[in-house]
């Protein structure tokens, strides 16, 4: 039976972002978070990878990189080796959808520590969206 397009696309969502979190009080996680980042780049060269966000950003409590998702295989590869070498460093996975409150709470993944987000931003571009304007959620 030949793969379903599942394994190309994903179903209900356009793409997933993933947020590694580190502390930037912390010269030994922002250490380990610069490294990860720069292994992430060199060793899946097809994902966008963001700049380091050296303090809280949007509904972000805390310091952070991005990595952006594409399709399944690479969420396939991707977010299991993650799992093994995120060390100390809490991740939020989230599906970007229409509706980036509910991405970023009843769809999301976390792996080590969950943090707490600032959901007033994410409830205040619900609003917005509902009015008409379309702003982008981080």
């Amino acid at each position: 039976m030949p793969p379903r397009n599942t394994y190309d696309s994903f179903t209900g969502a356009a793409s997933f972002d993933v947020h590694i979190y580190f502390d930037p009080e912390d010269g030994e996680e922002v250490k380990y978070a610069e490294n990860l980042r720069e292994r992430i780049i060199k060793e899946f060269q097809e994902l966008e990878t963001y700049k380091m966000h050296y303090k809280a950003i949007g509904p972000h409590p805390i310091a952070m990189f991005e990595v952006d998702i594409a399709n399944p295989a690479q969420f396939g590869a991707f977010v299991p080796w993650l799992a093994i070498h995120h060390g100390p460093l809490s991740v939020l996975v989230h599906p970007n959808t229409d509706d980036d409150l509910r991405g970023h709470t009843q769809n999301a993944m976390w792996m080590g520590e969950k943090l707490r987000l600032n959901l007033s931003v994410l409830e205040e571009i619900k609003k917005m969206k509902g009015s008409g304007d379309q702003p982008t959620a981080a």
